[in-house]
């Protein structure tokens, strides 16, 4: 199924589109947290059938290539390979529709510059590392009220994509804490 033939199927729904060395496992944290609490979603991503139902009203989408036929409304933008993924990013960015959200990591000085880049009406969201704490070679994450996490997923830029994942969630109205007992249950492919 081409981008575009993805985005007339799904017309009525809030479509959310993770790019960059990330995306694909920021992606897939969203979706699990969102299967983990019961909440229905569609789901496209690279090597897998995209699957789209007439009542679901959330399209999870990871991608590479034509992204802006997407014509996304949340645009999470992950670590850059290449100068011309950068340019495509530009793009995108400045393709975030009125009432949009593009979510950008702190962490990247060109990325962070684009996200900040002023749009009208377009929250940009910025992320960095989840806070945590390692033990015993165990990532666990520590939420705001001092919670403790364990996860399996290893840490380094893991953590800013955990942020990344976490801020879009928020948008779609899943909690911090349904966010991290949904995430001791994540299991890296």
């Amino acid at each position: 199924m081409t981008a575009t033939e993805i985005f007339h199927q799904s017309l009525d729904k809030q479509r959310i589109l993770a790019v960059g060395e990330g995306g694909g496992l920021i992606a897939s944290l969203i979706t699990h947290v969102l299967k983990f609490n019961n909440r229905k979603f569609d789901s496209c991503f690279p090597n897998k059938p995209c699957v789209l139902s007439k009542d679901n009203v959330i399209c999870i989408i990871s991608d590479s290539i034509q992204l802006t036929d997407y014509k996304h409304h949340i645009l999470i933008l992950s670590s850059a390979t290449s100068k011309e993924e950068l340019t495509q990013f530009e793009i995108l960015a400045d393709a975030t529709p009125k009432g949009g959200t593009l979510i950008f990591p702190e962490s990247d000085s060109a990325l962070k510059q684009l996200g900040l880049r002023e749009r009208t009406d377009v929250q940009a969201i910025g992320y960095g590392t989840c806070k945590h704490e390692t033990k015993d070679g165990k990532t666990i994450l520590i939420s705001s009220t001092n919670e403790k996490f364990p996860i399996a997923l290893p840490g380094g830029k893991n953590l800013e994509y955990l942020n990344a994942a976490k801020e879009v969630l928020k948008k779609i109205g899943i909690t911090s804490g349904q966010f991290y007992n949904a995430l001791t249950s994540y299991q890296p492919a």
